[in-house]
């Protein structure tokens, strides 16, 4: 039958621990609570006392550009030759596809292959 734990460990001085040094009170943790806070724990509570200023600037997400390829872009409009893309919801058109029909854009951004094919089509980029 094995031993406890307890059992085992009767007689040694250290159970387990280390050095004698170890686990001995806060002093292996630097003290209590927040003493030490102005000298080896000052990085931990510089924050808080203002002592310095560790606190970077919170980052905003950028807001996503939602974007259309010219094929998407004829089917959702039809027979429109004028297109707002704001009220379509996109802010961009992407090159992929093919257009032989003249339409005039608003509000968009285009990419290059998309501006060149719009233009040779007929098209305006307002």
């Amino acid at each position: 039958m094995s031993k406890s734990k307890v059992d085992r460990l009767r007689g040694k001085r250290t159970h387990g621990k280390g050095n004698t040094k170890n686990k001995r009170g806060a002093g292996c943790k630097g003290g209590r609570g927040r003493a030490g806070s102005f000298k080896h724990k000052s990085v931990k509570y510089a924050s808080v006392t203002g002592k310095r200023k560790l606190m970077k600037p919170r980052l905003k997400a950028k807001d996503k550009i939602l974007s259309i390829t010219i094929k998407d872009l004829l089917l959702l409009i039809k027979d429109n030759t004028e297109v707002n893309l704001k009220e379509l919801g996109y802010h961009k058109v992407l090159g992929t596809g093919n257009i032989t029909k003249a339409i005039t854009l608003k509000n968009a951004m285009v990419t290059k292959i998309a501006k060149i094919k719009i233009e040779s089509a007929g098209g305006k980029i307002e």
